[in-house]
């Protein structure tokens, strides 16, 4: 499976699940979490160590640099602190 694939499949999903969301709002809030999980699966990262890495770190965070907090940034962080 691909990522196209498999970003197919999480908005198969998503969609499925979005219409018993409550609210648009709440709606928007699950695919942000379903796009932040289908980060970590292309990426290859833990997502559950993903989200402890994002609890420990975005109080400490300034907002300009919120994307290091992405699982994409995750990983090269993992990848500099196993070097």
């Amino acid at each position: 499976m691909d990522s196209r694939d498999f970003l197919n499949s999480l908005l198969f999903l998503g969609r499925k699940n979005y219409l018993f969301a409550g609210s648009h709002e709440a709606a928007q809030r699950a695919a942000m979490i379903y796009s932040f999980f289908a980060m970590c699966k292309i990426e290859e990262v833990n997502p559950q160590q993903w989200l402890k890495y994002v609890f420990d770190h975005i109080m400490d965070t300034n907002i300009k640099k919120i994307q290091e907090l992405l699982p994409n940034y995750y990983k090269l962080f993992i990848n500099k602190k196993s070097n």
